[in-house]
C-alpha cells in the first residue's frame, strides 16, 4: 500500500470507530440513526453529481449489487448493536472482515496479496479476535454473534464490488458520489418501512448524533473507496481494521473500560500486522 493511502486509512479508521460508537449509544434507535446518517451524507454528496460523469450501462449492475450489500450490512449492524455491547460485537464484526475480503477479492477479481501480506493479514485477524475474546465477559447472544459475522461478510463483499465500481471508466469520484446518494435513499426507505413513524421521533431525539456520525462516516467511506481504487482490496480492508485499535482507545478513555495485558498484546499484534501489510508489496 502506498504511504499516502496508509496514512489516510489510519485517519479513516479513527473516524470509523467513532461513528460506530455513536450508533451504539443510540441503543434501540440504531437503525434510525443509520438511516439519518444516510440522509445527511446524501445531502452532502448530491451536489457532486452535477460535476461527475453519470454511471455507464456497465456500472449500473455494480451499483445495484452494492446497494443490496450495503443495506444488508447496515441491517446486520443494527441487529448486532441492539443485541450486545459495543465491545463485544465490534471486534468480531471487524476482525473477520480481512478473511472474507481476501477470499472474495481472489474469487471475484483474482487479487491475492503476497505471502508476507497474507501473514500480516493473519496477524491482524489474530489480534482483533484476541481483543474480542478479551472483551467478552459472558456468553454473547447467538443473534448478535451471527449478525456481527454477517456484517463482516457484507463489508467484505461490498468492498470487492465497490472496488470494481471505482475502476470503471467514470472514475472513483463518480462511483462514490452516486453510491452514497442512492444507498442513502434506498436504506432510508427500508428503515422507514420497518420503523414506521417512530423513525422521525428517533431522528429528532438523536439529531446531533446523526449529524456528527454522518460526517465522520462519509469522510471515512470516501477515503476507503479512494484507497481501494489504487491498492489491492484485501490490503486496504485489512489496514482499515486499525479502527479496532481506536475503538479500544475510545473504550478506555470514554467508556471506562479496563486495560489488560492481553489487550496490550493484541494491540501490538494488530500494529505489527498493519505495518507488514503497509510496507510489503503485493505478489
Amino acid at each position: 500500500m502506498d504511504p499516502l493511502a496508509a496514512i489516510l486509512m489510519l485517519l479513516a479508521g479513527l473516524l470509523h470507530a467513532t461513528w460506530h460508537a455513536i450508533v451504539k449509544t443510540g441503543a434501540g434507535a440504531g437503525l434510525s440513526i443509520l438511516a439519518g446518517m444516510g440522509l445527511v451524507s446524501s445531502a452532502v454528496a448530491m451536489p457532486v453529481l452535477f460535476f461527475v460523469p453519470a454511471p455507464s450501462a456497465s456500472t449500473w449492475p455494480i451499483i445495484l449489487a452494492s446497494l443490496a450489500l450495503h443495506a444488508g450490512y447496515k441491517a446486520s449492524l443494527a441487529t448486532a448493536y441492539g443485541s450486545a455491547e459495543f465491545g463485544r460485537c465490534y471486534p468480531i464484526a471487524r476482525g473477520t472482515v480481512p478473511l472474507f475480503a481476501t477470499l472474495f477479492a481472489y474469487v471475484g477479481l483474482q487479487q491475492l496479496p503476497g505471502p508476507g501480506q497474507l501473514i500480516g493479514i493473519a496477524v491482524i485477524v489474530l489480534g482483533i479476535l484476541g481483543l474480542a475474546r478479551d472483551r467478552i465477559h459472558g456468553p454473547i447472544e447467538r443473534r448478535a454473534l451471527w449478525a456481527a459475522i454477517g456484517a463482516a461478510a457484507m463489508v467484505a463483499a461490498y468492498s470487492v464490488v465497490d472496488a470494481s465500481g471505482t475502476r470503471q471508466p467514470e472514475g472513483w469520484a463518480s462511483f462514490t458520489a452516486w453510491i452514497i446518494v442512492l444507498d442513502s435513499i434506498v436504506f432510508f426507505i427500508v428503515a422507514a418501512a420497518y420503523r414506521g413513524r417512530a423513525i422521525l421521533a428517533d431522528l429528532r431525539h438523536a439529531l446531533l448524533s446523526v449529524l456528527v456520525a454522518a460526517l465522520l462516516g462519509l469522510t471515512s467511506f470516501a477515503v476507503f473507496l479512494w484507497a481501494v481504487s489504487r491498492n489491492p482490496i484485501a490490503n486496504v480492508v485489512a489496514f482499515r481494521e486499525c479502527s479496532v485499535l481506536f475503538a479500544t482507545l475510545l473504550g478506555v478513555l470514554f467508556l471506562n473500560e479496563r486495560v489488560t495485558a492481553r489487550r496490550l498484546c493484541c494491540a501490538a499484534l494488530i500494529a505489527a500486522g498493519l505495518i507488514t501489510v503497509a510496507l510489503l508489496k503485493p505478489a
